[in-house]
């Protein structure tokens, strides 16, 4: 089977794993498309920009200008990405991003000009609402009509999808993003801490972009109800990092929260094998609700406990594996990671159950055995 997927991100480390989780399946030839460069958020600067560098892979990368390295959503340069599509000749082409992309759109409408007609199919992690004007409503349902099927991360994605007028007779199916467990694996923490200069009893940790939906205040709020000797660690960055090292300043929190900044990629995973346990107090806003939530499984695969609010996909996500608590509700959080903090028995059960979790449900090699199963389905109809 000839598989090409079409991704923004393709560059990313996270999906390079995943792309090598298909060279596990010798039935499958893949062809990965990414852009040459696409500028990406890192919080404390405004932009950076993901270069695709061309390494030594076992699958086929190409790479194709974007019409605007700063807004990936205007698509590629049609010409350029059609001449590589016409090169390949996949039979499925799977295009990583939501329903509406420009440039799901643009690959949807060109494979029809390569014969045979490849079967595209998306993936999406949207769980808001669509809101489509009338003319984009039948812009979008026409594509729709050319896809063979997809997949999202979330129930609430599919349920969305369908009401919008996906077509019922097309597969759809929720399957969860998957993180590489040979990379997020538990570690020696003393060591780890030690290396790090983290010389605290016990560490409350948060790892994601320090902007208001990620729910940061809510996790220092929460500090400030546990002991002193319980410390901080955030890990990230963004627009709220002034106003939180103010916050950290305050005579509750005072030299109790560390923060680290955007940490390198291999770095991630011992940052949070430093931790006792991690929150993750991601809050509902007008226009966004937590989508998966992607350190949760990252956390699991560590075998660190995971205290979570109810945001979005996050109780689906989680499953048995962590501690939900209502969103926004600092004093229940705090209170939630206490008990964590200081029984043993909480935290050991919660670590074993998360590292089964994580390796049965949330895996790089989960994820890729799980649309090979729905490409098998789509080729088959």
């Amino acid at each position: 089977m000839k598989c090409l997927i079409v991704y923004h991100s393709g560059a990313s480390f996270n999906a390079r794993k995943i792309f090598e989780a298909f060279t596990h399946h010798p039935s499958v030839e893949l062809t990965v498309i990414v852009p040459q460069k696409v500028a990406v958020p890192t919080g404390k600067y405004t932009k950076r920009f993901l270069v695709a560098k061309k390494e030594k892979q076992e699958y086929e990368l190409l790479t194709v200008p974007l019409r605007d390295p700063y807004n990936y959503r205007r698509g590629f340069e049609i010409n350029l990405l059609f001449n590589a599509m016409r090169k390949i000749r996949p039979d499925i082409i799977h295009i990583f991003d939501e329903l509406t992309s420009r440039y799901l759109f643009q690959v949807t409408w060109l494979s029809r000009l390569i014969w045979p007609s490849p079967k595209v199919l998306f993936y999406g992690f949207e769980n808001m609402p669509f809101r489509l004007s009338r003319r984009a409503k039948l812009k979008w349902n026409l594509t729709w009509l050319k896809l063979a099927g997809g997949a999202v991360a979330n129930s609430e994605a599919l349920n969305n999808i369908r009401k919008a007028g996906f077509p019922q007779n097309r597969p759809l199916e929720r399957i969860f993003w998957g993180i590489p467990t040979d990379v997020f694996k538990p570690m020696d923490k003393q060591k780890l801490r030690a290396k790090f200069n983290l010389d605290c009893d016990y560490i409350v940790g948060f790892v994601g972009q320090l902007i208001p939906e990620k729910g940061v205040r809510v996790f220092l709020a929460a500090l400030c109800h546990l002991p002193k000797n319980v410390h901080g660690l955030i890990v990230g960055d963004g627009p709220l990092r002034a106003e939180l090292e103010l916050l950290a300043m305050s005579a509750k929190l005072k030299d109790r929260v560390h923060f680290v900044g955007v940490a390198p990629q291999f770095d991630v995973p011992k940052y949070i094998n430093c931790m006792d346990v991690i929150a993750v107090p991601s809050l509902t806003m007008p226009c966004w609700k937590e989508q998966y939530g992607r350190v949760i499984a990252e956390a699991l695969a560590c075998g660190i406990p995971v205290v979570a609010s109810d945001s979005g996909a996050i109780p689906e996500v989680a499953g048995h594996a962590a501690l939900v608590v209502k969103e926004g509700d600092s004093v229940a959080l705090a209170s939630t990671l206490h008990s964590v903090l200081f029984s043993d028995s909480i935290r050991e059960s919660l670590s074993q159950v998360g590292l089964e979790r994580a390796r049965a449900e949330l895996s790089t090699d989960v994820f890729v055995k799980n649309l090979l199963r729905l490409y098998q389905r789509v080729m088959s109809r």
